[in-house]
C-alpha cells in the first residue's frame, strides 16, 4: 500500500517524534544524571558560603543565642534582616535593613520567603488573629450598623463609623498585624508583632545583653553592638498568649485560675489571693483549669493550623478552632502515622526530634491533621507528651454518663465540666468629647474617645443555651455554655448629629472559658438553677399547694426599664427569647418547651437525690420513669 503524506501531516509527525524524544531525554537526565541529594547539599553549602561571605559578619560575627534552625552561619543575617550584604560601610550595609523582622508588613520578605516558610504569612493574614473579623461584626451589630452579627471584615481596613471608632479606641491593638516597634521580650503588655508574637524568645543572657545595648546606645551610639541575639523557636509559652487573651473572654487568666475584679486599691495585691497585672487590673484567685494544674500549655492542645490559620477566612473564632475535647478523650481514636503527615506537621515533628515511622498519632477529627505530641496504642488508649513539662499523660476516656446517657447526649463537654466563667453586667459605653484618647490603628492621640464604664463582675457557673450547627444539610443541636456578652447601654449622641439618645443591648455570647474540671456540675445546678436557665440570679422554687405543683421565680436584680427583664437575664421566666438576643446567628436561649422539660426534671430533683436509683435510671429513659409515678409525685402545672 502506498501512503502519500501531505506537507502538513508530515510536519505533524515530525513534531510528535521530536517531542517524544525530548520528553525521554528530560526524564533520563533529571532522574538518572542529577544527584538530587548532592545538589541539595551543595545548595546548603552555598548558603553557608554566602552567610560567611556577608559583610554583616565582620561586625556581628561573634553574636550568639540563635536557635539551630536560624543560625546565621547557615542562613546568613540578610535572610531575616535584608540590607546590603556586599558593602562594608555601616550606613551602606544597613540600607534597606529591617530592624525587627517578622512583623506582618514585612513577613513576606523575611519569614515567609519561598526558601524559608512559604505560604504561612498569607495564612496568618487571613486568620482571625489578624483580621478580628468576629469582633468587628459583633461590634457593628451592637451599634446597629449590621442587621445580624455576621460577615467577613479586616481590622486594617475599617473606617471611622461609630462602631469602628469604638474599635480604634479600645480594641484594635490585639491583632497580629499590630507592629512590634521596640526590641524586647514578649510581656503582658505586648500586642501583635506578627511572627514574633509567638516565636520570639529571650534567654537570660539575651535580656541582659539588651539592657547593656540600650545603655551603650545612649553613651556610645556608633559602637553599640548586640552580642547575644534572641532566638526564634517553636517554644511557644503561655506568656506569648497572655497579652491579648487576658482580655475579652479572659481565657489566659481563667486557665490559670484568676478572675478580674473591679478593685482599684493596689495594696490588696499583698494578699496571695490577688494578682496585679502590668496594665493595672487586679485579679482574684479562683479554681484553675485541670489541664493547667497538670502543667499543660496552650500549644499542647492548639495546633499550628488554628493559631496561624489554614488559609481560609472565617467569620467567628469557633469556626477556626480545630481541636476538640473528644480528640483526646475518646474510647476509640482516629490515628495516623508520620508518613501520612502533611508537610508542616512533618517539619514540626522533625524539629521536635520525632522520627518513629511505626508510631501512631491522634488524628484531629475536624482537620484530619495530627496531634504531634500524642501516641495511640491499639486505637483504645493514648498518651500525650507535655511540650513544656516533658511528662507523659494518660488520656482518659469519658465516663459512662457522658456518652451513654440518652438524656444528656446533646450536652457539650463544656456544659458540664466548666467550673466558672467571668461575667459582667450593667456596663455603659459612651462617646465623650473633650477628653484625650488614642487611635490604636493610626497610633496617634485624638481629642475625643469612646469610654467604657464597667458594671458588676461575677465568677460563677455559666448560663446554658442552644447552639445549632449544620453539617451535610443536617442541623445538629447541642447544649452549650454562654455568658452576658453585652448587657449595656450605649450612648452615641455625641458622636455625630445622626445618633440621638441611648440604646440598650442584651446579647449573650458563646463561651469556652478554659476552666475545665474533672468533676462535673451537679444536676441541680442545671435543672433547679435560674442562672443556668437564662433567667438570671434569684430564687427559683418548686411550690406544691393542694397537690398542684408550680415553679416561681424571684429575681435578685431589678428589672431594666428598656426591656423589663432582670439586669443579668438572657430571657424572662418561662418566656421565649428574641432572635436578636445573641452575638451569633446560630445560638439561642432555651425555648419555652425546652425550659419546661428541664424544670420537669428539676421538680423530681426537689424530692429525689440526684444519685438515687430513680434519677439514675431516668438518664436512660426519663419518659419511662414518668409512666411509673407514685401517688406522692407531683409534676409542674404550666
Amino acid at each position: 500500500m502506498n501512503l502519500k503524506l501531505d506537507h502538513k501531516t508530515l510536519e505533524k509527525y515530525v513534531l510528535v517524534i521530536f517531542g517524544s524524544l525530548l520528553i525521554v531525554f528530560v526524564i533520563y537526565y533529571f532522574v538518572f544524571k542529577i544527584n538530587w541529594v548532592k545538589l541539595y547539599q551543595d545548595q546548603s553549602s552555598a548558603k553557608n558560603i554566602t552567610a560567611i561571605s556577608e559583610s554583616c559578619v565582620q561586625c556581628h560575627g561573634e553574636v550568639k543565642g540563635f536557635s539551630k534552625y536560624h543560625n546565621p552561619q547557615k542562613i546568613g543575617c540578610s535572610s531575616c534582616h535584608l540590607g546590603n550584604t556586599k558593602d562594608k560601610l555601616k550606613d551602606l550595609a544597613h540600607a534597606g535593613m529591617i530592624r525587627i523582622p517578622g512583623n506582618l508588613e514585612n513577613a513576606k520578605l523575611t519569614c515567609g520567603k519561598t526558601n524559608c516558610h512559604p505560604g504561612i504569612s498569607e495564612r496568618v493574614d487571613s486568620s482571625l488573629m489578624s483580621t478580628m473579623s468576629g469582633i468587628i461584626s459583633v461590634n457593628k451589630f451592637a451599634f446597629d450598623e449590621l442587621k445580624e452579627p455576621s460577615g467577613k471584615f479586616n481590622i486594617e481596613k475599617i473606617g471611622n463609623s461609630a462602631s469602628e471608632s469604638h474599635l480604634r479606641n479600645l480594641c484594635a491593638s490585639c491583632h497580629l498585624g499590630n507592629e512590634k516597634k521596640e526590641y524586647g521580650i514578649i510581656t503582658e503588655l505586648s500586642r501583635g508583632g506578627g511572627c514574633n508574637a509567638c516565636h520570639l524568645n529571650y534567654s537570660i543572657e539575651a535580656e541582659h545583653e539588651l539592657e547593656t545595648y540600650k545603655l551603650m546606645r545612649e553613651q556610645k551610639r556608633d559602637s553599640a553592638l548586640i552580642k547575644f541575639h534572641p532566638s526564634l523557636t517553636i517554644n511557644v509559652t503561655n506568656d506569648h498568649c497572655f497579652g491579648c487573651h487576658s482580655r475579652s473572654g479572659r481565657i489566659s487568666t481563667n486557665y490559670e485560675g484568676w478572675h478580674e475584679t473591679g478593685f482599684i486599691d493596689k495594696k490588696i495585691v499583698d494578699n496571695i489571693n490577688f494578682r496585679l497585672l502590668d496594665d493595672g487590673r487586679i485579679f482574684q484567685k479562683k479554681i484553675p483549669d485541670v489541664h493547667y494544674n497538670a502543667g499543660l500549655v496552650c500549644v499542647d492542645c492548639h495546633i499550628s493550623y488554628e493559631v496561624m490559620g489554614n488559609g481560609k477566612s472565617f467569620e467567628h473564632k469557633e469556626e477556626q478552632i480545630l481541636i476538640s475535647c473528644e480528640d483526646c478523650h475518646s474510647e476509640n481514636f482516629s490515628a495516623m502515622k508520620l508518613s501520612e503527615f502533611d508537610f508542616e506537621s512533618k517539619k514540626i515533628a522533625e524539629v521536635n526530634g520525632i522520627n518513629d515511622d511505626e508510631r501512631d498519632f491522634i488524628k484531629v477529627n475536624k482537620s484530619q491533621t495530627p496531634l504531634i505530641n500524642t501516641e495511640v496504642r491499639n486505637n483504645h488508649s493514648a498518651k500525650l507528651n507535655g511540650k513544656r513539662t516533658k511528662k507523659v499523660y494518660d488520656l482518659k476516656p469519658p465516663k459512662f454518663e457522658c456518652n451513654n446517657s440518652k438524656a444528656h447526649r446533646s450536652l457539650s463537654c463544656n456544659s458540664c465540666h466548666t467550673a466558672w466563667v467571668p461575667q459582667c453586667i450593667g456596663c455603659h459605653t459612651a462617646f465623650e468629647t473633650g477628653i484625650q484618647g488614642f487611635d490604636l490603628l493610626d497610633n496617634k492621640m485624638i481629642n475625643s474617645s469612646w469610654v467604657e464604664y464597667n458594671g458588676e463582675y461575677f465568677s460563677e457557673l455559666p448560663t446554658l443555651g442552644i447552639k445549632e450547627t449544620k453539617e451535610n444539610e443536617k442541623t445538629e443541636r447541642s447544649v452549650d455554655t454562654f455568658v452576658p456578652g453585652m448587657i449595656m447601654t450605649l450612648d452615641k449622641s455625641k458622636f455625630n448629629k445622626e445618633n440621638k439618645g441611648i440604646i440598650f443591648k442584651r446579647f449573650f455570647a458563646p463561651s469556652v472559658a478554659h476552666t475545665i474540671r474533672k468533676e462535673s456540675r451537679s444536676c441541680e445546678s442545671c435543672h433547679n438553677n435560674s442562672l443556668a436557665l437564662g433567667y438570671g440570679r434569684g430564687k427559683l422554687e418548686f411550690i406544691i399547694h393542694k397537690n398542684i405543683g408550680k415553679w416561681i421565680f424571684k429575681p435578685n436584680f431589678k428589672l431594666v426599664e428598656f426591656d423589663n427583664l432582670p439586669e443579668d437575664a438572657w430571657i424572662g421566666f418561662l418566656r421565649s427569647g428574641d432572635k436578636n438576643f445573641s452575638t451569633r446567628k446560630n445560638i439561642r436561649p432555651f425555648s419555652i418547651d425546652e425550659q419546661k422539660k428541664i424544670l420537669t426534671v428539676g421538680a423530681c430533683l426537689a424530692c429525689h437525690r440526684s444519685d438515687s436509683k430513680i434519677m439514675t435510671e431516668s438518664l436512660s429513659n426519663f419518659e419511662n420513669q414518668l409512666k411509673k409515678l407514685s401517688s406522692n409525685c407531683v409534676l409542674p402545672s404550666w
